[in-house]
């Protein structure tokens, strides 16, 4: 595996072929090299008759397409463009769908449909790893104090080192079930949840609504507001899981001193596809019906009373 691009000149001169990213995807999708996923056998023959190319299996002739089973499967866009997609995404600060549609020079909707799809990819390996050892839950929020319509309480969990140092994070959003009707506040039932959903801990934290927040869990949260508002003017609820998974993903990534830009390589090459109707489609109905767009509030109508519509 070649060493993650630290300059976009660096990243031009590794995967600015296709050729390039095709090795590398093959890589990631078969580290130990090709294997049928009808009849595990490693002999192959490559079809290289289309854009991209086809291993068929010399055993059982099953032909398997480079991108099926990727979070790529079924895109016409090209490995350069998707590779470039997911460097951009793995960077300190992101980007947002239109800057990433002018530097990959693709339409806003492809681009937006293809960040989608790769913190898609970023929300697996989130879900991957369970929070343990010495864990410490807090509750924070998104959105402008000032205002209760445009708070979105969140929880923010962390695996803590011997330094009481964060080593592993994960910020959800709470099921509405679990808040209360001023929105300031998470039930303790939503504790509950996060814990049983997101550490292996055979208890319980001891909690305090009143408590301080842990200083350096404070910072992220502050960093997260930030990012979100400076980089995106804002985010509704609908779509804010798979951010706050983007912002945690890359947080760990550095924790664990690891190449985001190959980790999501990998992840993208291993995570099924998330197609647009299921990103647009609306959520159930849900009891906390606002929404925030960068430092203003705005209610929406009961139409649109749905998480994230």
């Amino acid at each position: 595996m070649l060493e993650a691009p630290v300059t976009n000149d660096e990243f031009l001169a590794a995967f600015g072929t296709e050729q390039a990213c095709i090795s590398s995807l093959f890589e990631a999708r078969w580290p130990g090299g090709f294997r049928c996923p009808a009849c595990g056998s490693a002999r192959y023959y490559e079809v290289s008759t289309r854009r991209l190319p086809l291993y068929e299996c010399a055993s059982c002739r099953l032909q398997t397409s480079l991108i099926v089973g990727t979070v790529m499967e079924g895109s016409r866009t090209s490995l350069t463009r998707w590779f470039h997609a997911i460097y951009l995404l793995s960077r300190t600060d992101g980007i947002s769908a239109l800057r990433l549609s002018e530097l990959i020079q693709v339409t806003y909707k492809t681009a937006w449909l293809m960040a989608h799809k790769i913190r898609s990819a970023m929300s697996e390996a989130d879900a991957s790893v369970l929070l343990t050892g010495d864990v410490r839950i807090d509750r924070c929020y998104y959105g402008d104090p000032t205002f209760d319509d445009a708070r979105q309480p969140l929880l923010i969990g962390a695996s803590l080192n011997d330094e009481a140092l964060p080593a592993f994070i994960k910020i959800k959003q709470p099921d509405p079930i679990h808040v209360y009707e001023n929105k300031r506040f998470i039930k303790p039932e939503g504790v509950q949840a996060f814990h049983e959903a997101h550490t292996d801990c055979a208890s319980l934290p001891e909690i305090s609504r009143y408590r301080k927040n842990h200083p350096a869990l404070s910072l992220v949260v502050r960093q997260l507001n930030a990012w979100l508002n400076l980089t995106f003017n804002g985010i509704g609820a609908k779509h804010l899981q798979g951010y706050l998974n983007e912002f945690t993903y890359r947080l760990n990534c550095a924790y664990r001193g690891s190449s985001a830009f190959h980790a999501t390589v990998d992840w993208c090459a291993s995570s099924p596809v998330v197609t647009y109707p299921q990103l647009t489609a609306f959520k159930p109905k849900l009891q906390v019906p606002w929404l925030y767009f960068g430092s203003k509030a705005r209610w929406r109508g009961s139409h649109l009373s749905r998480w994230g519509a």
